[in-house]
């Protein structure tokens, strides 16, 4: 068997490098999952000898700053954008400018494709396929998150604007890339694009930082993420307090920040379950893999929302990179992620959330064998086979 070093390299060797424009609205210092997927992807695509130039608006960030390491021969440039320390206002206003700053640089750049993650609330994609259109390249457009929450009063109308222009803009992509097969129903029945211009292609994980041995701890829960309302972290507080009846040694660890943390911690101590549950907070990127290879389980989304269902976490892979079987609400993670009773649980109440952890806390060789299956499954997510696909797409823009 030919070693899988080898075989990349003769990959690499082989593949046509490009120049590629990226054009994003979230990007570091930015947190968030979004930003997480932009830089692996700028990174792979540059460590595979692409030639990648970034144009993201200069923004005055004022959250929890993500540091990652960018690649050197990554050109970024950033943008000039009206309102730049209110970042929901500063969403809608980043267009023109960054669409000139494209028109120019490409105009002596001479790319080959532009590339955009499309979010609802920007309108970053709506200047990148403008300008690849008048610079007569394809257009590729990786859609995260599809849909809006349901508004009343006046933000539905905006809501309603917002939905005619990004419906054109993706209309006039050369290409189209989602996550899974009901992101692209949404599409084509949301925004009227047409199906042959959908291609799905998921996200992706790096591998790499999870191969290194960590005893695990039998009894360690752990959430990473950003804590809103839709993970539904206030189902597993609810469900805690009858789990350390029966496994009085449990621990949850819960990874990051949000709306919610305050909420979970003020429940923690009403219901007196300080010794069992430990807030982090923020950490640094990487830091996580550190903390979630010794856990046993890994939780996913616990409540089903437009915002959640068949969505793919990246928290999600990178439990199942650090071989841990996940527990997630039934509807909010794609089939071929969690398969129910093979690589983890799916549950539809407290009581089964309940349920669930409790067993595979007192049943570790079922949570040791589950967990390797979750790490079998993710090998397909490696960002070298995901970023192989999306450059793939050039072919079909």
């Amino acid at each position: 068997m030919i070693p899988y070093e080898v075989t990349f390299f003769l990959f690499l060797k082989n593949l046509k490098t490009m120049k590629v424009l990226v054009m994003v609205f979230h990007f570091p210092p930015i947190s968030g999952g979004g930003v997480v997927v932009i830089t692996d992807i700028i990174n792979k695509m540059a460590e595979m000898g692409n030639e990648i130039t970034v144009i993201t608006p200069d923004l005055e960030w004022k959250g929890e700053k993500f540091q990652p390491t960018i690649n050197s021969k990554i050109k970024i440039v950033r943008t000039d954008t009206p309102s730049r320390s209110k970042i929901k206002v500063a969403a809608r206003r980043c267009q023109s400018n960054m669409k000139k700053k494209a028109i120019e640089i490409g105009n002596e750049e001479k790319f080959d494709l532009i590339f955009t993650i499309f979010h609802p609330f920007h309108l970053a994609p709506k200047a990148a396929v403008e300008a690849a259109n008048e610079l007569k390249i394809p257009s590729i457009v990786k859609i995260d998150d599809a849909i809006y929450e349901k508004s009343k009063g006046v933000k539905s109308i905006q809501r309603r604007i917002e939905k005619m222009i990004n419906s054109k803009t993706l209309k006039n992509a050369s290409h189209i890339l989602v996550s899974n097969k009901q992101t692209s129903e949404i599409i084509v029945n949301e925004y009227n694009v047409t199906p042959k211009n959908i291609s799905i292609i998921p996200n992706g994980v790096d591998i790499s930082l999870f191969n290194f041995e960590k005893t695990k701890n039998p009894k360690k829960i752990v959430f990473s993420g950003a804590m809103y309302f839709h993970r539904g972290l206030d189902i597993l507080m609810d469900a805690i307090p009858n789990i350390i009846k029966k496994v009085p040694e449990a621990r949850f660890v819960f990874l990051g920040s949000g709306d919610e943390l305050e909420k979970l911690k003020k429940l923690s101590v009403e219901n007196q379950l300080e010794n069992n549950i430990e807030f982090k907070g923020w950490i640094n990127r990487e830091e996580i893999p550190e903390n979630i290879m010794n856990a046993a389980i890994g939780i996913g989304p616990l409540r089903l929302t437009d915002v959640t269902s068949r969505a793919l976490p990246i928290k999600v892979l990178e439990y199942m990179a650090a071989a841990l079987p996940l527990i997630a609400q039934k509807g909010t993670l794609p089939d071929d992620i969690l398969i129910n009773e093979k690589n983890g649980f799916v549950i539809d109440s407290v009581n089964e959330l309940t349920e669930k952890i409790t067993l595979l806390l007192l049943d570790p060789k079922k949570a040791d064998n589950m967990g390797k299956e979750s790490k079998k499954m993710v090998q397909k997510f490696a960002w070298d086979k995901i970023v192989k696909d999306i450059l793939n797409c050039h072919k079909n823009a």
